[in-house]
């Protein structure tokens, strides 16, 4: 009697204790049959009790039934206990992962009459190794972007601590200084420049301290005792907020100083450099009267300089520009300071290009204000690149939608504004059904292709205020605003789906995609967090009723 409540005990504790998945399977004359299944295996695996007495291929797929046939046998075969991991659907259609065991149990004679098997869940550890991976590999390029940005720069930069003493430099610097980089690193930046502007030097870097960033001109002494004049600039450098330490861009400023010189001395001379330089050189006194515009202006923007001065000041500047470029020209004559600003001139021809102007206004003896001197250089390429670095930080490369950081912050503008003045938005969550076996029966090269025509019909179903992005994998979302009712969500739904159904022709494969979605929209209590779990929730809520509809179909 005790032995049989022992027994009871021990069955009770492994079909309900236990939160691994147990499959015990008896070897019956060369078949595997199942005698005995836990809870747990019946709860996330499509098996239930009817599956005892069963071999695999009466209660699995085909192909799911071939591959755990197989490791059986190994162990089988091997008298050997081994481990493997594999992937699976549970019933509510999601991909997890898995460890097994698989113990054999052998009987009086030596023979295996039994093999236990025991499965964990290690889908969490996959998924985190996966995000872990993408986040080293987004690391890389943000390092690479950085890396490029840093070293082949035109201009000096130095990368400073708190306390103004040097942790790094590009080439640049090394140029300028004539120094090597061990010799330049863990010294104060203050060692290089000439004692008359050291003073001032340490009053902007504490300015640069307390959030204050401003050009200021010093003079910098190099290994051999040269000096030469140079504009500066500390730029914080910040993480989550917090300023860690500040870049130092130091410009050459000796061609432009010996420019200046050169032109107090003789205008003869200074209309021979002006000249020959292949940045604009423009003049403009008080009334805005233009006394010199150097030829290369017809290189860059297509006037002469003749033609020019026939022309309204400014005339060629974008109208979205010229309140900027009035106002920071104003602000130099008042302060007696250099400006530097960027601004779109228009080229002959129609097109705009993004330039760099430097403004040193020019006093008489007596004080007052007499001119402009102005540099124009074209820095379009420039720009393109910083427009595409802004892009890549905002955008998912393989789609070119936006991504998921991009798609946060837009969420979280809408609910504030929802909280606020109750501006209704829906948000939808989809992805591809069934894109693993997309993936394993056709390559990820044909899954890539899936999933930026998937983006493509994605953004063509929508309306043009609305928000479409790719958060990563099959999964996408979209943003909807000004939605105040389900039944308008679900007009944009059907859209959706169908774009979705249209033939996928994809190069010689023709596919059958579909996807599923689920919907949700804010209340009083909404966050970012509990708005995509909602979403995510509905969109599981779809698949498990799709997953019905089939079985009965099957039935």
């Amino acid at each position: 009697m005790i032995q049989d409540a022992s027994k009871l005990s021990l069955e009770k504790a492994l079909m309900d204790g236990v939160q691994e998945m147990v499959f015990i399977v008896r070897i019956d004359e060369g078949k595997m049959i199942y005698e005995f299944v836990n809870q747990s295996a019946m709860k996330k695996t499509e098996l239930d009790e009817s599956a005892v007495g069963k071999t695999f291929h009466e209660t699995q797929s085909h192909e799911l039934a071939e591959r755990v046939h197989l490791q059986y046998l190994n162990v089988l075969e091997s008298g050997c206990e081994t481990i493997y991991e594999d992937s699976y659907v549970d019933p509510e259609g999601q991909l997890r992962f898995s460890k097994t065991r698989l113990t054999p149990m052998f009987g009086e004679d030596g023979v295996c009459s039994h093999i236990v098997s025991v499965v964990q869940d290690i889908t969490n550890e996959v998924e985190a190794k996966q995000e872990s991976v993408e986040a080293w590999k987004s690391l890389e390029e943000s390092r690479s972007y950085y890396h490029s940005l840093f070293e082949h720069n035109a201009d000096a930069i130095l990368t400073l601590d708190l306390k103004g003493h040097i942790k790094g430099a590009n080439p640049v610097v090394q140029n300028l200084s004539k120094l090597p980089l061990d010799e330049l690193n863990g010294r104060r930046v203050l060692d290089f420049v000439v004692p008359e502007d050291r003073r001032k030097t340490l009053k902007n870097f504490r300015k640069a301290k307390k959030g204050i960033y401003t050009n200021f001109r010093v003079t910098i002494n190099q290994k051999d005792n040269n000096r030469l004049g140079a504009l500066v600039k500390f730029i914080p450098i910040k993480i989550q907020e917090v300023t860690t330490g500040f870049y130092v861009i130091l410009k050459d400023m000796r061609e432009l100083d010996q420019m200046v010189e050169l032109y107090m001395e003789s205008e003869k001379n200074f209309r021979i450099i002006a000249e020959n330089a292949n940045d604009v050189i423009i003049l403009i006194n008080h009334r805005k009267e233009y006394l010199y515009i150097s030829p290369s202006l017809e290189d860059i923007f297509g006037y002469s300089p003749e033609e020019y001065e026939d022309k309204e000041p400014f005339h060629n500047v974008h109208p979205e520009d010229l309140d900027k470029l009035y106002g920071t020209l104003s602000a130099a004559i008042r302060s007696g300071d250099i400006c530097k600003m960027r601004v779109r001139v228009g080229h002959r021809d129609g097109h705009w290009i993004w330039s760099e102007l430097h403004g040193t206004p020019v006093f008489e003896n007596d004080g007052n204000y007499s001119h402009m001197v102005m540099i124009v250089r074209d820095v379009s390429i420039q720009k393109d690149y910083e427009t595409k670095l802004e892009f890549y930080a905002y955008h998912d490369p393989l789609t070119g939608l936006p991504n998921r950081r991009y798609f946060q912050e837009s969420l979280e503008k809408a609910l504030a504004d929802y909280h606020a003045g109750g501006d209704n938005f829906a948000v939808l969550l989809l992805d591809i059904d069934k894109f693993k076996g997309i993936n394993d029966k056709w390559g990820h090269e044909t899954g890539d292709a899936v999933i930026r025509e998937f983006g493509n019909r994605l953004k063509a179903g929508i309306y043009k205020d609305d928000l479409a992005a790719r958060l990563g994998g099959d999964e996408f979302i979209v943003l909807l605003p000004g939605v105040d009712s389900v039944r308008s969500g679900e007009l944009v739904m059907n859209k959706i789906r169908q774009a979705m159904m249209r033939e996928w022709q994809l190069d010689d494969t023709v596919l059958s995609v579909s996807t599923s979605i689920g919907m949700t929209m804010p209340d009083e209590h909404s966050t970012l967090s509990s708005i995509l779990k909602e979403a995510d929730k509905a969109m599981y809520e779809e698949k498990n009723l799709k997953r019905q509809k089939m079985n009965i179909d099957r039935l």
